[in-house]
């Protein structure tokens, strides 16, 4: 069967390249730009050693957090975005299927797009631990470090980081589908009445009437987040510190977030996703 994934992946590289750049390079570089004119005091407790990877990853996240923000914030409009720009009927006259272009406009700006700017942050995790640990401990020791070694420490922690990706997109799904279910049926109040009416309906349900599941349901998603791209935050600490090996580290870190998609409520907020994902590609099939 043919897919026409590819060219609607690369329909949105040439709309949105623009956005996603900006979102990549501006903030390591204002960060860089701004550095010499922040004022550190004393000298942090650790190693130079223990620190230098952490600079890395912590680069690569926060550009990634950034650049899914964004796509988090964009994805409910680019549900009706065919519609508002008159163009729906050309891209409904095409072979690629409705379901094809919703998929890939998610896969797009949810997962590759953030990760391209995770990339570009672990790239800036150079400079940037260049310019922070020099402040911070002095130029002198921080230039005799073996970066080489750096580089090393820090490669698993990014990997980790990158496969977890995968697993945060999944956990996401369900609030990207319905939130763009509801944008592509109600326009512009479907998110609004979604958030707010579905918080007030669950806080209702909780305080009122005593009803807990959906209130837990919540709760267990937030934390299934949360376990996607570092499961135990304070075990990586520890593993530092005792000079572990990382690499077996991460790939035991990674087993235990990956099999939370094994769990009933994996196949639950799954069910979710799809039935959100099926409104979509009913709305964009009619047209509308």
């Amino acid at each position: 069967m043919n897919t026409h994934i590819p060219t609607l992946l690369l329909r949105e590289w040439l709309q949105h390249k623009r956005g996603w750049l900006i979102a990549a390079f501006a903030p390591p570089i204002l960060f860089l730009a701004m550095l010499p004119f922040s004022h550190m005091d004393g000298r942090p407790e650790g190693s130079l050693e223990m620190f230098a990877p952490l600079i890395f990853v912590i680069s690569s996240c926060a550009i990634y957090a950034i650049a899914l923000l964004v796509a988090l914030f964009q994805l409910p409009g680019l549900a009706r975005r065919d519609v508002q720009d008159r163009s729906i009927e050309f891209w409904l006259s095409l072979p690629g299927r409705p379901g094809e272009s919703v998929a890939s406009t998610v896969l797009a700006h949810a997962w590759l797009a953030p990760v391209g700017a995770a990339v570009v942050g672990a790239a800036f995790g150079l400079p940037i631990a260049l310019s922070v640990l020099g402040r911070m401990f002095g130029w002198a020791d921080t230039m005799a470090l073996h970066w080489g070694e750096v580089l090393v420490a820090a490669l698993p922690l990014l990997l980790r980081g990158l496969a977890g990706t995968v697993l945060l997109t999944l956990w996401l799904l369900p609030l990207i589908f319905v939130l763009m279910a509801a944008s592509a049926w109600l326009k512009r109040l479907g998110v609004p009445l979604v958030l707010v009416g579905g918080g007030v309906a669950v806080a209702v349900m909780h305080n009122v009437y005593g009803i807990d599941w959906p209130l837990n349901a919540l709760l267990d998603l937030n934390v299934r987040i949360n376990h996607a791209l570092l499961y135990d935050g304070h075990g990586l600490v520890r593993a530092l510190q005792s000079g572990l090996d990382l690499g077996g580290y991460m790939l035991q870190d990674l087993g235990r977030s990956a099999a939370e998609l094994l769990s009933l409520s994996f196949v639950g907020w799954m069910a979710v996703a799809v039935s959100g994902f099926a409104l979509v590609v009913a709305k964009r099939a009619r047209g509308g």
